[in-house]
């Protein structure tokens, strides 16, 4: 007898992605940000985390979110060189995790943010990343920086998630959910209109404003 759990689609693609090396800009924008406490929501083969963890060299703290067999990876890489300020947010495969659930845990841990800047390069999807920003937005410390990619992407565009690609997206999104850049859609609404942020580079960095709360 099949279970639900099986016959629910999976909400990602396990095939490779068409993502070649670090994202050169957000890995300029941490440097010259002075940021100490790094969080990287979508890591994939770990590329710009490794930038990022070369420009600290040992100093402060990388936190790392995606699925477990992909961050596992990644943070032993980057342990084997040396790179001890690792911490590995892992989730699983299953349709309703996520790392929304590991960003849940550490706010309900408590204390002081524990992020000076978050780039948030997961599903890309309105119904991962709008709770995403949001709960962000409580780990993020004033004067901190979240970086966005990715503003006009779309599943319908996407070599990986399109329907041609990746028949499930067919079934868990509407036609007009396909068509949407819906990372425009969480940076439009909900970050844009926030006045405790500021728009530092159009429709991709955003600084939490020091007096913010």
């Amino acid at each position: 007898m099949t279970g639900f759990a099986d016959a629910v689609d999976p909400p990602f693609t396990r095939s490779e992605l068409l993502v070649d090396g670090p994202n050169e800009q957000t890995v300029e924008l941490f440097r010259a940000s002075g940021c100490r406490r790094y969080a990287e929501l979508g890591v994939y083969q770990g590329d710009t985390a490794e930038r990022i963890a070369d420009h600290l060299a040992g100093d402060g703290e990388i936190h790392l979110f995606d699925y477990e067999d992909r961050v596992s990876a990644v943070a032993e890489r980057l342990r084997a060189r040396g790179h001890a300020n690792v911490v590995a947010h892992p989730n699983t495969w299953r349709t309703f995790d996520s790392y929304n659930w590991s960003l849940m845990a550490l706010l309900r841990r408590g204390g002081a943010p524990p992020f000076d800047y978050v780039f948030i390069d997961g599903a890309h999807t309105w119904a991962f990343d709008a709770l995403a920003f949001l709960l962000v937005d409580r780990l993020l410390a004033p004067g901190g920086y979240v970086d966005f990619d990715d503003y006009h992407w779309t599943l319908a565009a996407s070599p990986s998630m399109s329907p041609e690609a990746f028949p499930p997206t067919r079934r868990l999104y509407t036609d007009e959910q396909i068509d949407a850049p819906q990372v425009a859609l969480v940076v439009d609404l909900l970050v844009r209109p926030d006045d405790r942020y500021e728009e530092l580079v159009e429709n991709k960095l955003f600084r939490k404003r020091p007096e913010a709360r």
